[in-house]
């Protein structure tokens, strides 16, 4: 009887086993090495580049003295009862809810400043101007100067400003 030869292995078999296990090494180096990165970034202390800035210091400075001007009161107006003049109250009355306009200007074809409604209180700071038949007189807003304008007398009554007396 005759012995059969051990087979032989062909190289190419052995340099693809080869291959395929250096492959294998290769991914599971490349596995141990991300996992053992992402443990580094999750142990690692965050540093941050923190500038510190001085708070300020008070620096003490000296102004010069101004005078302010003496408020000199005004003079108490004496006029009849019912009377319209300089610094007296009046209330706009007799428009029917329609109200009235106050005007830039003493007279019916000046500009429309806004519209003044029944019962509203001014103060008169000028006046009186005579224009197309009425007496016309500047008023203002007592909490408002922006509201200010002209007003025609037929719509004003003199509004009585009486301090209760205790």
């Amino acid at each position: 009887m005759q012995t059969k030869p051990p087979p032989k292995i062909h190289p190419l078999s052995i340099l693809g086993v080869l291959l395929v296990a250096g492959v294998l090494v290769g991914i599971t180096w490349l596995i141990f090495s991300m996992s053992m990165r992402q443990a580094a970034r999750v142990e690692a202390t965050p540093q941050y580049n923190v500038t510190i800035i001085p708070a300020p210091t008070q620096t003490n400075t000296v102004l010069a003295p101004t005078e302010l001007p003496t408020p000199t009161p005004e003079a108490p107006v004496i006029l009849p009862d019912g009377a319209i003049g300089i610094s007296v109250y009046v209330k706009v009355t007799g428009t029917q809810g329609l109200g009235l306009r106050m005007r830039a200007a003493p007279g019916t074809g000046a500009e429309i400043n806004f519209l003044a409604m029944d019962d509203e209180v001014f103060k008169v700071v000028g006046g009186p101007e005579v224009s197309d038949g009425y007496t016309w007189w500047q008023l203002e807003a007592p909490l408002d100067q922006s509201r200010s304008g002209w007003a025609a007398e037929d719509y004003l009554t003199v509004f009585n400003l009486s301090t209760p007396t205790p």
